[in-house]
């Protein structure tokens, strides 16, 4: 029951930490919001992992140990983004959209990967839109990055 709870709060964290911070791309007072449910993404993550790590074999150790490892990065890139704000120039703004971008790909690739799993396709299949949607998200933040509103200073 409670590896199920917090199975849910991590996803609708990532969820919800996904669309605020595409708005805080835009607009920075969704910042808060989007950096806190990162936040809670992961440490959700880790509380259902710490409930299921003895029945984990091996190989699921390994890659859910690599997943919230990928997980801290994803909050360190959220913390160096909050140390530019607020921004004062465009190469500030560049760097802001570059942080918040790569956790934003990391959240949508996540999303893209479970969903083609889930409904049951192969392995590689998921590997390879996983790839694609890389591809897409950065070619989304280089158009965010170039046409975001000018920083201010």
């Amino acid at each position: 029951m409670w590896h199920t709870l917090f199975i849910a709060l991590h996803s609708v964290a990532g969820l919800i930490a996904f669309a605020a911070g595409c708005l805080a791309a835009w607009r920075r007072t969704h910042f808060a919001v989007y950096f806190w449910l990162l936040v809670g993404m992961v440490v959700f993550l880790v509380a259902a992992l710490t409930l299921d790590w003895p029945n984990l074999d091996a190989l699921s150790r390994i890659l859910f140990s690599i997943l919230t490892a990928l997980g801290g990065y994803m909050v360190w890139r959220a913390v160096q983004a909050s140390r530019l704000l607020p921004l004062r120039g465009n190469a500030e703004q560049t760097r802001f959209i570059h942080h918040v971008g790569f956790t934003l790909i990391s959240l949508f690739v996540g999303f893209v990967v479970i969903a083609v799993l889930d409904l049951g396709a192969p392995g590689w299949l998921a590997a390879l839109v996983g790839g694609g949607s890389v591809v897409v998200g950065r070619s989304a933040i280089g158009y965010v990055d170039a046409h975001a509103p000018p920083a201010a200073g």
